[in-house]
């Protein structure tokens, strides 16, 4: 068969493009993960509470809410879904994160979602291959990228997406890849933004910048750990160190000498976000909802996905936070009575010193966070009662919610969680958990602090 020069180059061209592509991306080993997953009482009720978020997710959620349907680009239209781009693009993204754990790590259960493996995992493609085809690197729809929660979808959408690698097509692997080096680029030349800076002058009034820090480091070190022969993988990788500590910093980190990656972590900030003993100020109060944020501690899943070492600053002074919502009396007044702990022993409810906007029926933030507290250690600060004592109240009542709806959606409206996205991120939450879960039977995270250069 004789081909045209111009078809000779072309050829070329998508063989090298696949094998580009496929050298690229570290896949997640899965033949490593042989261990059968854990089945005491903690881990089957966040099991279940996965599953039920999939069930809602692939049937009420994506057919009824959503209504998605592929337009004539064979992608789904997700950008007339709404007029804001976190919702067009976070919401599906979190729905495919906690789809695609569900599959990968073997948990999937049809009787459960009433909705077959292959359809779950099909759908959970879909949403995932229609975000990055909408990003603006891939010059398509050109609807998102770079907004101020990108590195957020990116994240979600990016992470599912290498969970189900090898399902996707090589043009849809190269826009995912594209998505995810055009939102870590960016931060290359940026620096963290602080609550307050260094001489505890408030930058932003009542905006700690813990959540946005927080991700932004999410989608860069999954970036440095999906693409590790990139030429930008070490600088992803030192950034994300910058951001993760820049996130959770203190008042007196400013004067912190304890060597962290080769530096004092005084040199790593120029600022806190943070309050003493280790809480969170964000919407104007004091909020416990933002010291249980899930964007903090997913890097061990991250890491150990790739069988790696998790870098010291991913649990920079999670022990501080998980003190201050566990152990941390509130006196009233001048805090709402009757005062006391975040933590209520005995119960899931949890007390808001300066009330609470986003509701006050939200219960997986916490237990995620409870998991990552007794899995990692880092509830070491805790009196009286650790980490696995508040995740089973936690889990508990999330399961509780959901079995009160005969499609396993969580929430009964705004008076419990007013987010608009409540139901997407239960399963990003909960996805998390289970993965943290997962991931500690099969290979146990190991920190590590060696020195990392730019």
């Amino acid at each position: 068969m004789k081909y045209s020069l111009k078809t000779a180059v072309l050829i070329l061209f998508l063989i090298a493009s696949v094998i580009s592509g496929k050298s690229q991306v570290m896949p997640v080993n899965w033949a490593s993960f042989q261990k059968k997953a854990p089945r005491n009482k903690l881990a089957n009720v966040v099991k279940t509470t996965l599953l039920n978020a999939n069930r809602f997710a692939l049937t009420t959620w994506y057919n009824d809410l959503k209504k998605y349907q592929p337009d004539s680009s064979g992608y789904l239209d997700l950008k007339s879904k709404s007029k804001i781009n976190e919702y067009r693009y976070r919401f599906p993204a979190a729905m495919a994160f906690g789809i695609a754990i569900s599959i990968k790590t073997g948990i999937y259960d049809p009787s459960v979602t009433g909705v077959s493996l292959q359809e779950a995992k099909d759908k959970a493609i879909l949403m995932v291959r229609a975000v990055a085809y909408d990003h603006k690197v891939n010059q398509t729809r050109k609807v998102w990228g770079g907004d101020w929660q990108a590195a957020h979808w990116a994240y979600y959408s990016g992470y599912a997406a290498w969970l189900l690698w090898e399902d996707f097509s090589v043009k849809d692997q190269s826009n995912v890849i594209k998505m995810i080096v055009a939102e870590a680029d960016r931060f290359l030349p940026t620096t963290p933004p602080y609550y307050k800076d260094s001489t505890g002058k408030v930058i932003f009034k009542g905006d700690s910048k813990i959540e946005e820090d927080a991700w932004n480091a999410e989608l860069l070190y999954l970036a440095s750990v999906m693409l590790p022969k990139h030429p930008h993988s070490d600088q992803w990788m030192h950034k994300a160190l910058e951001y993760l500590i820049a996130a959770t910093s203190l008042p007196s980190d400013l004067h912190n000498s304890r060597m962290i990656h080769g530096r004092p972590v005084s040199s790593w900030l120029q600022g806190y976000n943070m309050e003493e003993p280790g809480f969170v100020i964000n919407h104007g109060i004091i909020h416990p909802m933002y010291n249980a944020l899930a964007s903090m501690i997913n890097a061990p899943i991250v890491f150990s996905l790739a069988g790696k070492t998790t870098p010291e600053a991913a649990r920079f002074n999670l022990d501080k936070i998980y003190y201050s919502v566990t152990t941390h009396r509130f006196s009233a007044p001048p805090y709402r009575a009757p005062g006391g702990t975040m933590y209520q022993e005995g119960s899931p409810e949890v007390y808001y010193p300066e009330g609470s906007d986003w509701g006050t029926g939200v219960y997986d933030t916490y237990a995620n966070l409870d998991i990552a507290a007794f899995s990692y250690g880092w509830d070491h600060l805790s009196k009286k009662h650790k980490g696995a004592y508040w995740a089973k109240l936690h889990v508990d009542k999330v399961l509780a919610q959901q079995n009160r709806f005969a499609d396993k959606h969580t929430y009964d409206g705004d008076h419990e969680n007013s987010y608009p996205g409540r139901e997407e991120a239960i399963a990003s939450r909960m996805g998390s958990a289970w993965m943290t879960i997962w991931l500690q039977q099969q290979l146990p995270v190991v920190y590590e602090n060696k020195p990392v250069y730019k």
